[in-house]
């Protein structure tokens, strides 16, 4: 058992961790320990600490209960050293089932280098029952939370193409039967010279979060793309809120399900950034009569959990593995992502560059559109704890009229969403907030 843990501790010592190599080997340790206990050889409380962290490692919620319940047998076994390895797995395995972290072990980093903790209920449990786990209290937290991001904002990425580690496995999207009827789109200038091209297969619309006017002009998008035949949606929301998006979407919209939707993590989690906005609600209300109207054969959450292991570049990798895995092999996606996540290159203000998730999609079958308006405001979080509206500059210093714009060149986009107007912010959804008509 000393030999599997140090193994597991060796192959994360690199800054550049290859997850095509040390995933398999994960899995390899973790089927030994299994053995090993199921043989009973384990009894030192050491055994059952090296266990625990092998477990932390299995990628799933399931490894991450049962590395708890290891931890606390190291505990009980005489490993005093085992409580913060029994808290980082208690936090591990409530986040990947839906639930806040009660403790603050669990940081995550963004693909901007922003680093959250989130969702996590700091009222649970107070700064002296985290002190006897061996965790740090909550201002100690925020000290190593600040101090992580400069550094991740400064850390290398790489723009290799090699695959991620595999994510944690989540409910796979609903299937639902579709035969078109009759709708009213509005029209986007310019989308039929992008629509008609049969070979494109995604479509990938960027986005800053909190608008009110992007979301409702992707939504004329997908409609206007299902005119012909049945397509897919995607949107950039946790795997883990999948069924939840497939009971709403396959419902007939009334208030009981509209009630269990507006209970799920999208809209209750404490950080309330763009993804949970008005906007965003009345986007899925709009999804889910297009599905009635048998326009829409799928609505893919495809943001997957994030590995406090991943750098900037592991994340986009990620997020393009846990897309392209978790739609059908056949049909036209539509895609909805921020913007960063959008682009085809590498970003010129990463030092050093990084793919994101777009560059790993096939070029010669997908389309990337920045959406871009004439100044105003959005919806977004500064900080782990502030949220709210932000003004922003006009993309152009012109007046761009509404439609889709082709570039035709070797950029970020190949092309732009121009939504024609001044952007809006957009708040959170609430339960209590009264559905628009």
């Amino acid at each position: 058992m000393t030999a599997i843990f140090e193994a597991d501790q060796k192959d994360r010592q690199s800054l550049d961790i290859d997850w095509a190599i040390v995933g398999p080997q994960d899995e390899a340790r973790l089927k030994r320990t299994q053995a090993l206990l199921d043989a009973g050889t384990l009894k030192s409380g050491d055994d059952f600490f090296n266990a625990a962290f092998v477990f932390q490692h299995g990628g799933s919620s399931d490894a991450y209960l049962k590395a708890h319940l290891l931890a606390t047998i190291a505990v009980a076994k005489g490993k005093v050293g085992a409580t913060w390895i029994a808290a980082a797995t208690l936090d591990r395995y409530l986040q990947t089932t839906g639930k806040p972290q009660v403790l603050g072990t669990q940081f995550l980093t963004g693909a901007d280098g922003r680093i959250t903790q989130e969702p996590f209920d700091r009222s649970l449990v107070s700064d002296a029952l985290r002190g006897a786990l061996g965790v740090p209290t909550l201002a100690a937290q925020e000290e190593r939370r600040a101090a992580a991001e400069t550094s991740a904002r400064r850390a290398p990425a790489s723009v290799s193409k090699s695959p991620p580690r595999p994510p944690v496995p989540a409910p796979p999207a609903r299937i639902f039967a579709a035969k078109l009827q009759p709708s009213v789109c509005a029209a986007i200038p310019g989308s039929e010279q992008l629509l008609g091209r049969s070979s494109l297969r995604w479509i990938v619309v960027g986005e800053i979060h909190g608008t009110t006017e992007t979301p409702k002009a992707f939504g004329d998008l997908v409609c206007l793309a299902a005119t012909a035949q049945p397509v897919v949606v995607a949107v950039e929301q946790a795997t883990t809120e999948q069924p939840a998006i497939d009971d709403y979407i396959g419902s007939n919209g009334d208030a009981a399900a509209t009630s269990r939707f507006l209970a799920s993590r999208i809209w209750t989690e404490p950080f309330k950034a763009g993804l949970s906005s008005e906007a965003y609600f009345e986007l899925f209300r709009r999804l889910r009569a297009l599905r009635a109207a048998g326009q829409i054969t799928s609505v893919v959450a495809f943001q997957p959990l994030y590995d406090p292991g991943f750098n900037a570049g592991d994340y986009e990798k990620a997020l393009a593995a846990s897309l392209i895995g978790r739609v059908a092999s056949q049909g036209r996606v539509l895609v909805l992502v921020g913007n960063v996540h959008a682009m085809r290159t590498p970003a010129a203000w990463a030092k050093p560059a990084y793919l994101p998730m777009a560059g790993y999609l096939p070029a010669h079958s997908t389309v990337t559109l920045d959406a871009r308006w004439n100044g105003g405001s959005y919806w977004a979080c500064t900080s782990a704890t502030t949220c709210g509206r932000q003004s922003s500059a006009p993309s152009s210093p012109v007046t761009v009229a509404h439609g889709v714009v082709m570039d035709g060149g070797d950029g970020p986009y190949a092309g732009t969403l121009n939504l024609g107007v001044a952007a809006t912010a957009s708040p959170p959804k609430t339960p209590s907030t009264p559905a628009h008509h």
